[in-house]
């Protein structure tokens, strides 16, 4: 953070350098006017506390982070399940059946924002493991 204000500080001082001297005001004070702009790259990340091994009642956390201002959405790959494999999971208070595809959207958000999402894991019939991989995607 202090870099990135020392940062800020030299680009000010360096826009001020070309930029004609203040006016001169009617009481002997000096008045100036300076624009600055800003722009701020967007970053978003998703962080489970652990691994998002799906087994029953398994519960866990994730930090969803972005600063897209339209929102994010998060999702989770995994290796496709079979026809008589099934698994849900309660994702931020929501009930979600995981698909067959391999691919599940979890959540979506409209605002930039950093929290953190409780999961559980429900019903879980599995013939092998199963880890989600979780990722978010600005708007």
């Amino acid at each position: 953070m202090a870099r990135s204000l020392t940062s800020l500080a030299l680009i000010l001082a360096l826009a001020g350098a070309g930029l004609p001297s203040a006016v001169q005001a009617k009481d002997g004070q000096s008045v100036g006017r300076y624009r600055v702009q800003a722009r701020v790259p967007v970053a978003c990340w998703v962080r489970p506390a652990g691994t998002v091994l799906a087994s029953p009642g398994r519960a866990g956390s994730v930090v969803e982070a972005c600063n897209a201002p339209g929102g994010f959405s998060v999702s989770a790959s995994y290796r496709p399940l079979a026809d008589s494999e099934r698994a849900s999971l309660y994702y931020g208070g929501r009930l979600i059946d995981l698909s067959k595809s391999g691919e599940q959207h979890l959540r979506r958000s409209s605002l930039a924002t950093i929290r953190t999402v409780d999961y559980e894991f429900g019903e879980v019939q599995l013939a092998e493991p199963l880890v989600l991989s979780l990722t978010i995607q600005p708007l």
